[in-house]
Formats: C-alpha cells, structure tokens, sequence
C-alpha cells in the first residue's frame, strides 16, 4: 500500500527514518510531506528522502497556530487528494489528520507528551500512540480518547538510536577538544504553547554557572534570533553554535552532558547514557517522571537548584544504544492494520 508520513517538525523525520526502512522492507511505498521550519526539510535532505514542501512557520498566538494548522490541512489535503495512500501517520502532526479526514483516510498518530490538547486527534484519527509509561489514566485525566489509545513499549527515541552508525566525525567538525568539557545547551521554546517564562530564568542560571568553568565548550542551539547572544553576555568564553545541521544522535554522543528546555534531546541523552538535564517548565509528563525515577534524567525545577544538581565534568563512560527492532516492528504493525 501507499503510506503517507508528514513530518511537521525536525525530530520526526528521525522517528519516522526507521519506520520507512521497515515499511519499504515489507513492500510498501511511503511518501512525505513536510513543514518548512525547525531544519524538518534539512533533514529529509540530509538523509536523501524525497518530500512535497507543504506549509512553513505559522504567526505567532493561538490565533496564528490555528489559522496555520487549518490552512495547512487544507493545502495537504489539495496536495495529496491523488496520491492514492491509504493511510497517514505523524508524530503530533496536527494537520495530518485533519487533512485525511477530509480525503476520508485512516491516520495514526503517535506522540510522547500528554499534556497537550487532544480533541483534533481524539476526532479524527484511527489510532493514538503513547508510550508505557503514560498510564491509561493519565491519558483520561489529559484528555485523550482511551478508547483509540495505544500504549507502546519502551520510549519513542528507541525507535532511532540503536541499529544505526553513529557519526563519529562531529566532535572535529564543530572543532571540540578532546581535552574540555563539551556541552551542549537548547533553550526553552519561547513560542510554543506549553512555554512557561520559569524556563528562562533556570536558563540563565545555567548560563552562569557554564560561564564559572573555563573548560566548558558549548554548542549552543538556539531557536529563535533573540537567544542567540545569551550565552556571550553571560560571559561563557567558548560558544559554538552550528552553522549546519548534525545528526542529532551523534550530535549528543559527541557530549560529555546534554540541557534543554524541550524534550526530545534529553530523552536521547538519557537512553544513550549521556548525563541529561531537563529544565522545562511545563506540565511535567510521565515520560521524564519515568526517566528522573530511573535515576537517567535529572530535572532542574528552579534557578536555586542549578549549582546542587547540575554536574559540569567529563562524562563518565561511553555511550550506550538500545536494540530498536522490536518497537519499529510494534508501530509499522500498527500502521499497517490501520490501513487494512
């Protein structure tokens, strides 16, 4: 069959890489569509996928988001009205669904995050895929139809880091010594819904405490204009901050410890065994509550807390990669019954 997979942001074309050699494997064809913002198109480049170019950054507000999802959906739906798929899949995509329920095909969503607003994916897709560690009465007390919920083993970012070669040319290309202490640094999300402004006083309490040891090299992600010179005003000596874009797995094996204010990063870091911290400030979720009580994730709550947990030293010991297969195997399952 013909699958449709929309990437709508940049970490979803690494979820989605696996599940497109698996599905290729079994004899289907997938074809993508892609949002224009957040390196989503630099990355179906760089791993050499062809995509139709559907939608870019929405204005800012819940105003701007909700005319850009329908807008987008609307431009989906002209786009791939011959394509002939018969079913979609994305990860939190919110104009995927919306787009197949218009052309009347099934869709499957996955996301990793509870707390966000469910009635788009409760009203329009076929299934709704979490990961174990949301329980099913977290997904009711959030919101979610239980009733299409899927609950899958393991963490989504397994879907990516194990059966793959790493980079191992990252480190020289960002021009990092072996001899300091090599951090990598992504600030809150200022302009998504779920932004709590704590987020950015933690962050400059960071900054500064990077900026007291004279070893750190930190590669600094910014995502918007305003936060790129941060980390020079709060005095950190050596900042780099790419000017291409890195395999982000190989990106966080190249550090020696890993903060965001997101959370997809951290989780990588986590499962990959480097030292990760997370000081975002929205609702929390049960996937990092489940990290943090596993002793893989450290959560920083508040500017006070940043000199007790946050440890700026060499990493301990080498990266660590989990076996993806049977999680590919588990979710391409899932895709395909939908489609049936």
């Amino acid at each position: 069959m013909k699958i449709w997979f929309d990437a709508d942001n940049g970490p979803h074309v690494l979820i989605m890489r696996p599940l497109v050699a698996e599905l290729t494997a079994r004899g289907h064809a997938v074809i993508f569509t892609a949002r224009d913002r957040t390196s989503t198109c630099e990355l179906l480049d760089l791993y050499g996928y062809g995509y139709l170019k559907v939608g870019g950054t929405y204005r800012s507000g819940m105003a701007g988001k909700v005319q850009g999802t329908l807008g987008r959906a609307a431009a989906l739906a002209r786009t791939m009205a011959r394509a002939g798929c018969r079913v979609s899949f994305g990860h939190g995509s919110r104009a995927l669904p919306l787009a197949s329920r218009l052309l009347g095909i099934p869709s499957v969503t996955m996301y990793d995050y509870e707390w966000v607003d469910p009635r788009l994916f409760n009203w329009c897709c076929r299934s709704i895929l979490v990961p174990e560690a949301v329980s099913l009465e977290r997904c009711a007390a959030a919101g979610i139809a239980t009733g299409k919920v899927v609950r899958y083993p393991g963490y989504k970012e397994e879907l990516y880091l194990g059966g793959r070669e790493l980079d191992g040319t990252v480190a020289g290309a960002l021009g990092l010594r072996p001899d300091g202490i090599k951090v990598l640094l992504r600030p809150p999300a200022t302009t998504a819904h779920y932004h709590n402004p704590e987020a950015e006083g933690i962050l400059a309490a960071i900054l500064d405490r990077l900026a007291a040891e004279p070893g750190v090299q930190l590669v600094y992600l910014p995502r918007t204009p305003d936060q790129r010179d941060l980390p020079a005003r709060a005095g950190v000596a050596q900042v780099i901050i790419p000017d291409r874009v890195f395999d982000g797995p190989s990106l966080v094996a190249a550090m020696d410890l890993v903060l965001s204010g997101g959370g997809t990063m951290t989780r990588e870091a986590a499962i990959m065994g480097v030292p990760s911290y997370s000081f975002f400030r929205g609702r929390e979720g049960m996937v990092d509550e489940s990290l943090a009580a596993a002793g893989k994730l450290v959560l920083i709550p508040d500017p006070d807390s940043v000199a007790a947990k946050l440890a700026v030293a060499v990493r301990p010991g080498p990266v660590t990669l989990p076996d993806p297969r049977p999680l590919v195997a588990f979710i391409a399952d899932r895709i395909e019954q939908a489609g049936r």
